[in-house]
């Protein structure tokens, strides 16, 4: 298993300039490419080295929302899930990555629980006392590889 507290850190100089997605806008500093800060790229995607861990995607059921077969995620154990985090969970002993849907009743117990798919051809998961369920941690961060160099 990769140890994540073991590796070096890991220092990029950010773009001082916010990244527009969308409309026109004038044209920034060029003094703008050479900001003063850097960031430790590992500090700032791991909260805590012990219990985050890399995974991979399989699978196109959370395409709706963006994270496709093949992304990556960060995983960290040990933190509470709230409603519509991506969470990973073991179910009838096999992972999944799936949007976490908790329902409560007034006096705030649980009533309900689905794992949510985000693609109309995978069926969501309805946990109940049957079911074989483990949360296992809470995803931080997906990643995409955009150009294989």
């Amino acid at each position: 298993i990769y140890n994540l507290e073991s590796a070096e850190p890991l220092i990029l100089k950010p773009l001082n300039e916010s990244l527009k997605a969308g409309g026109y806008g004038s044209f920034p500093s060029a003094a703008l490419d050479f900001p003063d800060e850097s960031i430790d790229f590992l500090r700032l995607l791991v909260n805590d080295p012990i219990t985050t861990f890399p995974g991979r995607v399989s699978g196109d059921s959370l395409k709706d929302i963006g994270v496709l077969d093949g992304d990556w995620c960060l995983i960290q154990k040990g933190i509470e899930a709230r409603p519509n985090d991506l969470v990973a969970a073991i179910i009838e002993d096999q992972f999944f990555i799936k949007r976490y849907r908790p329902k409560y009743t007034e006096g705030n117990k649980l009533k309900e629980l689905k794992l949510h798919s985000a693609n109309s051809d995978f069926l969501d998961f309805d946990i109940n006392d049957e079911t074989e369920f483990f949360l296992w941690g809470v995803v931080t961060w997906t990643f995409r590889n955009w150009r294989k160099l």
